[in-house]
């Protein structure tokens, strides 16, 4: 972890969150670095599993593993904007589409193996496994991920639920041991993991 700390910091400003275009040349750069996050990389048949490879207050970065049409549900980031860079296999992305008419309609773009996308934290979308061979994807988020909307249909149409980054964790996610632990000092960034 110390590595991967190491190596944030020589391209992110502490104390800063990152702009759109940022989050995705750091995904892209991270991606092309498998040492951080090869040894992390399972591909579950019963349930996406994903890894919090670092997080401090102004960075997120997990990575998400994908297999036989996995999926996230239709969500938002709340305030964190953030981008994915598809390492590995295909993922569809599926969002809301307001057309000349005023209807709206469920569109899907691919998301090949070396591709990069952005998005606001407002933004409401769907991930998928495309199908195929397994996907790995880097996902990093500025802020730091705390709360996301998930939308199920609802009285009236779509609700949105609110939960935590606690609740995500709760479900079956996998974060460093000492990721979501507060760590003070003049050298080390809010909640930024003390140890590898």
């Amino acid at each position: 972890m110390t590595d991967l700390r190491n190596w944030i910091y020589e391209r992110v400003a502490a104390d800063e969150n990152l702009s759109r275009p940022q989050l995705a040349e750091l995904a892209v750069d991270l991606g092309h670095e498998p040492r951080f996050w090869a040894e992390y990389v399972r591909h579950d048949p019963h349930t996406r599993y994903f890894h919090q490879l670092y997080r401090d207050l102004n960075v997120d970065i997990w990575l998400i593993c994908w297999l036989l049409a996995q999926d996230t549900g239709y969500h938002d980031h709340d305030l964190s904007s953030g981008a994915v860079y598809v390492v590995e296999g295909a993922l569809c992305e599926d969002y809301f589409h307001r057309d000349a008419g005023g209807w709206i309609d469920v569109r899907t773009r691919g998301r090949e193996a070396g591709t990069v996308f952005d998005f606001d934290g407002s933004s409401i979308h769907g991930m998928r496994h495309a199908g195929g061979v397994p996907a790995s994807s880097i996902h990093v988020y500025s802020p730091a991920l705390w709360r996301m909307g998930y939308y199920e249909p609802g009285e009236g149409g779509l609700r949105r639920t609110s939960i935590t980054y606690a609740d995500e964790m709760a479900a079956g996610g996998h974060a460093h041991p000492a990721a979501a632990a507060p760590v003070t000092g003049a050298a080390v960034r809010p909640l930024e993991p003390a140890s590898s």
